[in-house]
């Protein structure tokens, strides 16, 4: 299941769960869009924007290129 069919799923409105974990917009979009996937390291807004989904039990886990090895 698509992070947007999950958004949709538990009817969470996406701008509000944006501002609620104060991510940049942009990046968010692309992330539940899967345009941005997370395979590639990154401490930057892409890691944030996969930890809040990970805070809110959206995701079980980060995606592999975003864990501590």
């Amino acid at each position: 299941m698509s992070l947007s069919e999950k958004f949709n799923n538990r009817c969470i409105n996406r701008r509000q769960w944006i501002k609620k974990h104060n991510l940049k917009e942009r990046t968010a979009y692309k992330v539940i869009s899967g345009e941005l996937t997370g395979e590639k390291n990154t401490n930057g807004a892409t890691r944030e924007v996969f930890q809040a989904l990970l805070k809110d039990g959206i995701i079980s886990q980060l995606p592999v290129g975003l864990r501590d090895k």
